[in-house]
């Protein structure tokens, strides 16, 4: 069976256009890659004609550019590797992908039939996305075996989906990026896009708003590039007090009669006593808090001076100046969420944007996660299809159920199932340096991982022997997203559909993502069901299809983008989105996906939890 696309891509002779090898940057972009004999001769980035705000060029940067060092680089993995000495000893043996595969094909049919389907684990991982290079092919593979144990959330947005729906019921609250030009003041809140992108071309909106007479404040700890080249103020502010800072502004808003008082009363729910939900009429609103009602604190500027570090006098002026913009944008970076507690500043912003009325209209941004109104790229529509085991488990607490997987409850998170009857016995990382590289504690994750008394199997699948590969049982070597045929969309936002056609061929032993799956697949007795007879190009031509279906109509054919070395379909935005307009519009007739219809404040969901200290029902 064929499962390694055999042939490359050569464009137009010597250079091709190609969605750049996506490791969840932040952003999708065009490389134009220039061969010579084979070889990678240089990379530089997209050049069509055109190149305006409605559909700019999806320039890459440095990063991208410089992905010959990465292509090349001496330390790539090889061959198989099978462990000899202790986990996280270094000492691997080189073996065969038969010996390899059967390896693998033997331990998943293990664990399933001693401990179940739940005790295997494909953790979150984001090193690859193209479709068929990825977890996305171990993730189908599982579940056509029966299924493995899910997770929910990720490493990089775990508080901030959570808690925008809290607010609005619903994490799709982007206007699409192009209304930024309609705003007239916008505030960086621990925001870096110039590093981390956070969709290609964001920083190229904000310069492009600047242009037509915003203003741009960044907030953020550090003086980061973002700070310096696409703003107008730097506010430094002590890590970790953005609720602080955010609760004085209010203060400000509130006490100078700055909030727009029509927007609330029509609009939200939980500002104020009058505003409470039936049967809360004497739990503490939004403004009791800010105003210190029940606490005896109210959250002054001088009260926040203390704890942010940032003058009382630089707190009132930037809540007078968000408070008076005819529009203004608030958008939040996700450091700030990857942290205890780090839904309240999710939720912080979200109040600040809904108290200012700039919600629904253009110019304005309700702040949270937001992912742009009008539909947003896919990411994956590979067909993993789905997956037989129905408990899942937050994507951090992968450790916990390692250790003590039949202890954990929905307290901890656990949903799905009441209890698990095992815990995790085999992991399958593809892709992913997450398990030590982004985990916490990483002694104690190390030394979890070393005992194979609870973790019976660890593989690994990537393109280097990292930190998490380095105390695997089998290592498992990736061929880059060059040497495999794949497909990209937009990260977070955009309008496009990106080509990464193979454009070189596999080094020594590696083998795609889902070539390697197809092999396995084939050992468990369901490699034709698995494959349904298509390589890696198949694939992309029927994934064509599907985004033709899905959102683009006008897509080419594989067959255009090949002849004319297209590189990547875009569809031009004249008219931006703006989220939530139809409910500004009539709150009646589009009432938000909450239990009140309306922006809510005050959150009952987690009110009914009671734990007012750890989760408030309102933002503190």
């Amino acid at each position: 069976m064929k499962t390694q696309a055999s042939k490359t891509y050569s464009g137009d002779g010597n250079m091709v256009r190609v969605g750049c090898p996506s490791h969840n940057c932040g952003g999708r972009c065009v490389l134009r890659v220039h061969l010579k004999d084979g070889v990678i001769a240089r990379i530089e980035t997209d050049d069509r004609p055109g190149d305006t705000v409605s559909d700019p060029q999806l320039r890459a940067c440095i990063r991208g550019r410089s992905y010959r060092h990465r292509q090349y680089h001496k330390d790539r993995l090889r061959y198989p590797l099978k462990r000899v000495g202790e986990r996280g000893s270094g000492e691997f043996e080189r073996i065969s992908w038969d010996e390899a595969t059967d390896l693998m094909a033997a331990n998943i049919q293990r664990t399933r039939e001693q401990y179940g389907n739940t005790s295997i684990y494909i953790p979150y991982g984001t090193g690859s996305y193209n479709q068929t290079n990825g977890k996305w092919p171990a993730d189908r593979l599982m579940h056509m075996y029966g299924g493995a144990l899910g997770y929910y959330n990720s490493y990089s947005w775990a508080c901030i989906t959570r808690a925008t729906a809290t607010v609005y019921g619903t994490d799709v609250c982007g206007n699409q990026r192009q209304d930024w030009l309609n705003s007239q003041f916008i505030i960086m809140w621990g925001w870096n896009p110039s590093e981390m992108r956070d969709g290609t071309n964001s920083e190229y909106f904000l310069k492009e708003a600047r242009k037509k007479g915003a203003r741009i404040i960044c907030i953020d700890p550090r003086m980061t590039m973002s700070a310096v080249a696409l703003a107008d103020e730097w506010i430094a502010i002590r890590p970790g007090t953005d609720v602080a800072l955010m609760s004085a502004m209010a203060w400000v808003m509130i006490t100078e009669d700055l909030y727009d008082k029509d927007f609330v009363d029509k609009y939200c729910m939980g500002f104020d006593r009058s505003q409470m939900p039936e049967g809360y009429r004497n739990e503490e609103s939004y403004k009791d808090y800010i105003l210190g009602a029940r606490d005896g604190q109210p959250k002054t500027p001088e009260w926040a001076e203390k704890i942010t570090a940032v003058p009382r006098k630089d707190i009132v002026r930037i809540a007078r100046e968000y408070a008076t913009a005819e529009s203004a944008v608030l958008y939040q970076g996700y450091g700030m969420q990857r942290r205890a507690y780090g839904e309240q500043v999710v939720r912080g912003g979200c109040v600040l944007a809904a108290i200012t009325g700039n919600v629904g209209n253009a110019g304005g941004w309700a702040s949270g996660i937001a992912l742009q109104a009008g539909g947003g790229p896919y990411w994956n529509v590979f067909p993993v299809l789905e997956n037989p085991v129905s408990a899942q488990i937050p994507s951090f607490l992968w450790s916990e159920a390692v250790v003590r997987g039949p202890e954990l409850t929905d307290k901890e998170g656990l949903v799905g199932i009441d209890r698990l009857p095992h815990g995790i016995k085999m992991i399958w990382a593809v892709a992913s340096n997450a398990i030590v590289n982004q985990h916490a504690n990483i002694n104690r994750t190390i030394d979890i991982i070393k005992d194979t008394s609870k973790l019976e199997f660890f593989a690994v699948q990537d393109n280097f022997m990292t930190v998490t590969a380095r105390f695997a049982d089998l290592v498992l070597p990736a061929c880059t997203q060059f040497e495999t045929w794949g497909l990209e969309d937009g990260w977070k936002y955009g309008e496009e559909v990106i080509l990464q056609p193979q454009i070189l061929e596999p080094p020594w032993e590696t083998k795609s993502d889902y070539a390697i799956c197809s092999e396995i697949a084939c050992k468990l007795g369901i490699g034709d069901e698995y494959t349904l007879g298509r390589d890696e190009k198949q694939w992309v031509g029927a994934l064509l299809d599907e985004y033709r279906e899905l959102r683009f109509p006008e897509l080419p054919s594989l067959e255009e983008f090949e002849e004319k070395n297209l590189g990547v379909y875009s569809r031009p935005v004249d008219k931006p989105k703006v989220a939530f307009r139809d409910f500004r519009d009539d709150p009646v007739a589009h009432p938000l996906p909450t239990a009140s219809g309306k922006i809510e404040i005050f959150c009952e969901e987690m009110f009914f939890k009671n734990l007012p200290d750890e989760v408030p029902a309102i933002p503190k």
